[in-house]
C-alpha cells in the first residue's frame, strides 16, 4: 500500500528559484508530494550562478544575511556550516570619487563643497516646503531636498529603470532604499535620519554576510534541489510550465507534454504570464531585465568592495560586484579577479538583442573608473541575459497589481509567491521568509495547525 500524502494530488510549484524551491522543499518535508518545474536547465532563478574558466559569478551580489532566527535556522541545516562570513564593503561612485555605502562621516568631507553646502540648507529648510505625494521626484525631493534628488537620485534612477521619476511610483524610493542599504537598525528615509544614520557609522561595526563555500550561490540550490529530492520531491528542469484552469480551479499543468493533475499550483514564474495562460486580462506589468557582463581579470583589483553602484551616465554599466570578495573560491588564482558587471534593458530591446555591442565599452568603462589597469587585463568576458529581474514600479502599479491579483484569486488552489510571481522587490532573505509563511499557510489550511516557522526551519514540521 503507498504511504498517503497530505493533500490528494501533487504540489506543483512553477519556478525554481529562492521561494519556489523554499517551499517545495517545507512542504515535502511535511509530507506533500512535490513537483518542481524549472525552465532552465539549473535551478537557482535571479539567485543561480554561471561557471567559466575557473571563476564564479552569480547574478549580482547575492549574499544571506538576515535578522528572522528563523531563516537563520533554514541556512545553517542547509549549509552546515560551509559558509563564509564577512563584513559588508559596498560603496558608491560619484563624480568621480568613491564613497563608502551607507555614507560614513569621513566621506562627507569628500563632497564638492557646494554640493555639501547645499544640502546643508536643504537640510534646515526642506521642512517648510510643500511637495506632492504621486511620484517617485516628489517622495524624494519631500525626503531629501532639491540637491540630493537631482545629483544622486534623479540620474541612477532613470539610468537604471528607463523612466522618468514622475512616472515611477513612490514604492520604487521606498523599497528601493531599504533594499540597497541592508541593516535594518539604519534609517535612510529623509534628510534628518541619512544625517543621524551616516554619523552612527563612525564606529559602527559593518553587519557580516553569509556566503556559500564551493561555487558560488548555486551551491545552496543545489543542496535545497537534493534535499527535496529525498523526500521524494521531483524536480523537472528544462522546460517551462503550463496552466489550465476551470471551474474555479488549476485542473492542470503541463510540464513540455507530461500533464499533471495538482492539488495546489504555487506559481513563482511572472504574474504576468499566469494571467496569460489562465485568458485574463493582460496586466500592465512590465518587468526590467539585465544583462550580466561577467569580466574575467588576470590581477588584483584596487577596489576591495563586493559591490559598487555607478549612476553617471556617461559609464555604461549601474553596478558591479566581485564574488572574489564574497568567497575566494570563486576564482582560479588569489591574482585573478572576477567582476560582475549590470546593464539594465528590456528583453527584447535594442541592448537585449545586440548586447555583444557593448562589451568594448564595459571594459572602457571599467579602466575608466579604476577598477582594471589596462584592457590587456581581460581575459574573457561572458555575457547573461537575464529576464525579468526587476519589477517595474511605474505610476499605475498599484491598481494593476491589485486587478491581476483580484482575477487570479478566482483560482482556489493557486498561491503567487516570490519576486515575479508576486511582482515584488525583494531580497533572498524575503524570499525565504515569504517560503515560510505561504509552506505554515497551506499546512494549517490543510488542518496541521500545530506547525510553527520554528519547525518548519528546523525540519521538525513532518
Amino acid at each position: 500500500m503507498s504511504k498517503p500524502t497530505l493533500f490528494d494530488g501533487p504540489v506543483v510549484v512553477v519556478g525554481g528559484g529562492v521561494a519556489g524551491l523554499v517551499t517545495a522543499h517545507l512542504l515535502a518535508e511535511a509530507g506533500a508530494q512535490v513537483v518542481v518545474i524549472e525552465k532552465f536547465s539549473r535551478v537557482g532563478g535571479l539567485a543561480r550562478s554561471y561557471q567559466y574558466d575557473g571563476f564564479v559569478f552569480d547574478c549580482g551580489p547575492h549574499r544571506f544575511h538576515t535578522e528572522n532566527p528563523n531563516v537563520k535556522s533554514y541556512l545553517d541545516r542547509v549549509l552546515e556550516g560551509q559558509g563564509t562570513w564577512f563584513p559588508r564593503k559596498s560603496e558608491v561612485y560619484f563624480a568621480g570619487q568613491y564613497y563608502r555605502w551607507p555614507l560614513h562621516p569621513k566621506n562627507l568631507v569628500q563632497l564638492p563643497p557646494a554640493l555639501a553646502a547645499k544640502s546643508a540648507i536643504d537640510l534646515a529648510i526642506n521642512g517648510m516646503k510643500t511637495y506632492g505625494q504621486d511620484n517617485f521626484e516628489d517622495y524624494v525631493l519631500r525626503q531629501y531636498g532639491p540637491t540630493l534628488y537631482e545629483h544622486f537620485f534623479k540620474g541612477y534612477s532613470i539610468k537604471f529603470l528607463g523612466i522618468h521619476p514622475k512616472q515611477t511610483h513612490p514604492d520604487w524610493a521606498k523599497v528601493g532604499l531599504n533594499r540597497a542599504i541592508i541593516d535594518d537598525k539604519l534609517q535612510m528615509q529623509n534628510l534628518a535620519q541619512l544625517a543621524k544614520s551616516t554619523l552612527l557609522q563612525y564606529n559602527k561595526a559593518e553587519i557580516d554576510f553569509l556566503y556559500p563555500k564551493g561555487g558560488g550561490l548555486q551551491v545552496t540550490w543545489d543542496i535545497v534541489a537534493e534535499m527535496i529530492k529525498a523526500k521524494g520531491g521531483r524536480i523537472i528542469t528544462g522546460t517551462g510550465a503550463r496552466l489550465a484552469g476551470g471551474n474555479g480551479r488549476i485542473e492542470a499543468v503541463y510540464a513540455g507534454s507530461e500533464r499533471i493533475e495538482p492539488s495546489l499550483v504555487i506559481w513563482t514564474a511572472p504574474i504576468t504570464l499566469a494571467c496569460d495562460q489562465l485568458n485574463i486580462d493582460m496586466p500592465d506589468l512590465p518587468y526590467l531585465s539585465t544583462l550580466f557582463y561577467n569580466v574575467m581579470v588576470d590581477e588584483d583589483v584596487p577596489r576591495k568592495y563586493q559591490w559598487c553602484y555607478y549612476g553617471a551616465d556617461d559609464i555604461v554599466f549601474s553596478r558591479v560586484s566581485a564574488p572574489k570578495f564574497f568567497s575566494d573560491d570563486t576564482v582560479p588564482h588569489a591574482r585573478a579577479t572576477g567582476l560582475n558587471v549590470e546593464i539594465t534593458c528590456r528583453e527584447g530591446d535594442e541592448r537585449w538583442r545586440h548586447a555583444e555591442r557593448l562589451t568594448d565599452w564595459v571594459v572602457d568603462d571599467l579602466v575608466k573608473v579604476g577598477m582594471i589597469s589596462s584592457r590587456r587585463k581581460v581575459h574573457d568576458v561572458r555575457i547573461e541575459r537575464v529576464a525579468e529581474t526587476y519589477p517595474i514600479y511605474h505610476d499605475r502599479y498599484p491598481g494593476e497589481l491589485e486587478t491581476a491579483r483580484k482575477a487570479l484569486a478566482h483560482y482556489d488552489n493557486l498561491h503567487l509567491a516570490g519576486r515575479t510571481g508576486m511582482f515584488w522587490y525583494n531580497n533572498m532573505d524575503h524570499s525565504m521568509e515569504n517560503a515560510m509563511q505561504l509552506a505554515r499557510k497551506i499546512l494549517r489550511d490543510a488542518g496541521r495547525l500545530d506547525v510553527d516557522d520554528k519547525q518548519l526551519a528546523t525540519g521538525t514540521a513532518g
